[in-house]
C-alpha cells in the first residue's frame, strides 16, 4: 500500500503540470454524432483537442458535474469516453486541469489489487521497464503495440520530456498484458495504467490496433449532476425597472420572456437604522415581485445600496460596505432571503450589487450602478473588498434558501486587462474581475454576470465593433470570453449570464429614428439571442422591457406599446426557447447558427459587416423568416445583410 501511495503522489505531482489552455468562446459540439447529446464544455476543449482529442479522450458523455475526488474535495469535471476532465481550484492557475485516475479506479471498483500479482522478472530487451511499479510495457509487433503507443503520445506539457508526457497522461503500468473480457465481451490483450486501459485489437488496421479502453463510460454514474438551473425555462429575459412593473405586466405575459432582472432592493431603505427592519419600505417591490411571477416570469433581484452607516465611502450608497458592517450586511440577507424566496414572491436568483467594477471615485455616491471599484487599488481595482463581501454574503443567503442563486454583479469590463484601451492608456478596470478570484472570492459566487452594450450606426454591428472589445469578438462574444478563460486560470467552470444588453441611440439623438434605428434594434436582438444560445450562455436580459428606457433601448415605447424589437424578441423566443445548438455558418463574410428544435433545424444567419453577400439557402427549407417573424418568399438564394434572416430547414 505504501507503494501504491508513493506512486499516486508520483503521477499527480506530475499531471498537475499540465497546463490549462485558452478556450473558445462556445463549446465544442457533434451533432452529427448518434446518441452524443453533450458539449465539451469551453473551460475543457482546448484541453481536449490539444492533448490527443477523440482518441485519447473519445466524446463528451455528460455536462459539468460535481465530484467527489480523492482528498474528499467537490471538483468541477466533464465525463468524455475514456476519461473524466478535472478542475483543481487549489493548484496555480496555469495548472488546474487534470485527468481522472481511471485505470486505478477501475481496479479498485472491480475488486483488484494490481500490487497482489507477482512483478515481472526485470526488463526485458525491446520494451519499457518500469521499476515503480515491476512491469515492462512491450510492443505486439514491430514498431506497433502498446509501448510505441505510450511512448508516442503524452500530454503537451512544455518544459517536460516526452517521457514525462507520456507519464503525466497514462502513468505508470500497474499490471502485466494478460487477456481479459472488455464492457463488449471481447476477450483482448490488455494492460491497465493508472489513467488507462491498453486494449490490443490484431485485426484493426495498423494505426488503430492500439485502443483505449472506455473507462469513462463504465465508470460514469453521473452521481452529482449540476442543478437545472433555469428549471426547464429558456435563457430569454428582460430587465424592468422598478416602478415600471404594473405598467408591463401584460405586456411581459404577451412577449414571453422568462426571467425579469428587477432592480432592486435597498439595504439603506430596509435598515436605515442598525439592526431595525423596515419591510414597509418594499411595499411596492413586493407588488411588482407578485406581478411578474402571475405574468409567467420568474423575477431575478438585485440587492444593493450600503446605508450611511455601513459605507466604507462616505456618501457612496453603491460602493463597498465597512469591514465591521458585514456581520449586519449577512444577517440583513438572511432575513430578506427567508422573506422572498417563498411564495407569492419566489425569488431564487439574488444578484450582489450591479456593475460593482466601475470606480467610486468616477461615479455618482448615489448611483443605481457601481461602485466598488477603486482607481486607487494597484492590485486588485476593490475586486478583493467585493470578495470579502462575498465571503460573508453567501454563507448567509445559502443558509436562508440552500437552493438560492447567488449572481456576481454584473460587471461592466470596459476592457480586458492584459491590453491597453482603445485610447492608449492601460485598463486598470480590468483587474476587478480577476481581483475577486485572486482573493479567494470564486468559491462565494455561483454564476457570473457581465453586461454588453452597442451603440447604433448605420450598416452597423456595433456590438462586433465594441471599442476596447472588437479584437477579441465583440461585447458579447469577446468578454464571454475573457470571463470563461480567467475562470479556467483561477480553476473554475460557472454558468456565465448576460444579464444587462441592449442596442442604443446615443443620448437618445433625434436623428436615431429617421435613419432606421428601430428596425435596426429588432436585428440587434435576433443577433444578440443567437450568438448567446450558440455560445452556451445561461441566459440573456434586454435592458429594458419597459419604454422607451435608457437612450431608447426599450422594447416598448414611451407608451409602453410595443415596437419592432418586441416582435422580434417575441419571434425569436417562440423559435429558439428551447434549442439546442448544433453549429456555426463558415461561409466567409457571414455569421450565423444552427440549432435543433422540434420543429426540425432553425438556421439564423447575416452578413457580418452590413455589406451586401449572396447566399444559397439549404435544401429542404421550408420557411424564412425577417426579425419580426413576418414570412418572406422561399427562393434559391438570399441577399444577406446585417439584418438577420431565420430559416427553417426539414420537418
Amino acid at each position: 500500500m505504501k507503494q501504491w501511495l508513493i506512486i499516486s503522489a508520483l503521477l499527480a505531482l506530475l499531471v498537475s503540470t499540465a497546463p490549462a489552455v485558452a478556450q473558445t468562446a462556445a463549446p465544442v459540439c457533434f451533432p452529427d454524432i448518434p446518441l452524443i447529446d453533450d458539449c465539451l464544455h469551453p473551460s475543457f476543449a482546448a484541453y481536449w483537442r490539444d492533448n490527443g482529442g477523440l482518441p485519447v479522450f473519445g466524446y463528451p458523455i455528460s455536462a459539468l458535474e460535481q465530484f467527489r475526488g480523492d482528498e474528499g474535495r467537490l471538483l468541477t469535471v466533464q465525463w468524455t469516453e475514456r476519461n473524466r476532465l478535472e478542475l483543481h481550484p487549489a493548484n496555480p492557475p496555469a495548472y488546474r486541469i487534470q485527468i481522472g485516475r481511471m485505470g486505478a479506479e477501475a481496479l479498485a471498483r472491480s475488486g483488484r489489487d494490481p500490487f497482489a500479482d507477482p512483478p515481472d522478472n526485470g526488463p526485458q530487451p525491446g520494451c519499457l521497464w518500469f521499476p515503480e511499479t515491476g512491469h515492462n510495457v512491450c510492443d505486439q509487433e514491430p514498431g506497433i503495440g502498446f509501448r510505441s503507443y505510450w511512448q508516442n503520445n503524452g500530454l503537451r506539457i512544455p518544459g517536460l520530456s516526452r517521457y514525462a508526457q507520456s507519464l503525466a497522461l497514462f502513468g505508470y503500468p500497474l499490471t502485466a498484458p494478460q487477456m481479459e473480457r472488455n464492457a463488449n465481451g471481447d476477450l483482448v490483450l490488455t494492460q491497465w495504467f493508472e489513467r488507462a486501459r491498453f486494449e490490443w485489437h490484431p485485426q484493426n488496421p495498423a494505426r488503430s490496433r492500439v485502443l483505449l479502453g472506455l473507462l469513462g463510460r463504465e465508470l460514469y454514474t453521473s452521481p452529482q449532476p449540476l442543478p437545472d438551473l433555469r428549471s426547464g425555462r429558456s435563457g430569454f429575459g428582460v430587465e424592468i425597472n422598478r416602478g415600471f412593473v404594473a405598467a408591463t405586466a401584460q405586456r411581459l405575459a404577451e412577449l414571453g420572456a422568462d426571467w425579469v432582472r428587477y432592480n432592486g432592493i435597498l439595504w439603506s431603505e430596509v435598515e436605515p437604522t442598525p439592526g431595525a427592519r423596515n419591510w414597509a419600505a418594499l411595499r411596492q417591490v413586493e407588488a411588482e415581485l407578485q406581478a411578474i411571477n402571475a405574468a409567467g416570469a420568474r423575477p431575478m433581484v438585485i440587492i444593493r445600496g450600503a446605508p450611511d452607516w455601513a459605507q466604507a465611502q462616505p456618501n457612496s450608497i453603491c460602493g463597498p460596505i465597512r469591514t465591521e458592517a458585514l456581520p449586519a450586511f449577512a444577517a440583513f440577507l438572511s432575513d430578506l432571503v427567508a422573506r422572498y424566496s417563498q411564495p407569492p414572491y419566489n425569488v431564487t436568483f439574488w444578484e450582489l450589487g450591479n456593475e460593482p467594477d466601475a470606480p467610486f471615485q468616477l461615479v455618482g455616491g448615489s448611483s443605481p450602478f457601481g461602485c466598488w471599484g477603486d482607481e486607487n487599488d494597484a492590485d486588485s481595482y476593490g475586486g478583493a473588498a467585493y470578495a470579502a463581501m462575498l465571503k460573508v454574503a453567501y454563507p448567509a443567503i445559502k443558509a436562508a434558501d440552500p437552493q438560492a442563486q447567488v449572481i456576481l454583479g454584473g460587471l461592466l469590463l470596459d476592457c480586458p486587462p492584459d491590453r491597453p484601451r482603445a485610447d492608449g492608456q492601460p485598463c486598470r478596470a480590468g483587474r476587478f474581475f480577476e481581483g475577486v478570484l485572486r482573493a479567494g472570492g470564486g468559491d462565494y459566487f455561483d454564476i457570473v454576470a457581465y453586461h454588453a452594450y452597442g451603440y447604433f450606426g448605420a450598416g452597423r454591428d456595433p456590438d462586433r465593433e465594441r471599442p476596447n472589445w472588437q479584437e477579441l469578438g465583440g461585447a458579447t462574444l469577446g468578454r464571454l470570453a475573457y470571463l470563461r478563460t480567467t475562470l479556467a486560470q483561477y480553476g473554475y467552470a460557472k454558468p456565465i449570464m448576460m444579464n444587462e444588453g441592449a442596442f442604443l441611440c446615443y443620448r437618445s439623438s433625434p436623428t436615431c429614428r429617421p435613419n432606421g434605428f428601430e428596425a435596426a434594434k429588432a436585428d440587434a436582438v435576433v443577433r444578440l439571442y443567437a450568438r448567446i444560445i450558440a455560445a452556451d450562455v445561461l441566459m440573456a436580459h434586454w435592458y429594458t422591457l419597459n419604454g422607451p428606457g435608457w437612450q431608447e433601448s426599450g422594447l416598448l415605447d414611451k407608451d409602453q406599446q410595443p415596437l419592432p424589437a418586441f416582435r422580434a424578441f417575441q419571434f425569436l423566443r417562440q423559435r429558439l426557447g428551447e434549442a439546442r445548438y448544433l453549429r456555426s455558418v463558415e461561409t466567409s463574410g457571414l455569421e450565423g447558427y444552427y440549432f435543433r428544435t422540434a420543429d426540425g433545424e432553425v438556421l439564423v444567419v447575416w452578413s457580418v459587416d452590413g455589406t451586401e453577400r449572396t447566399w444559397t439557402v439549404p435544401a429542404g427549407t421550408r420557411a424564412i423568416y425577417d426579425p419580426t417573424g413576418t414570412a418572406l418568399p422561399i427562393t434559391s438564394t438570399l441577399t444577406l445583410t446585417l439584418s438577420p434572416r431565420i430559416v427553417v430547414v426539414g420537418s
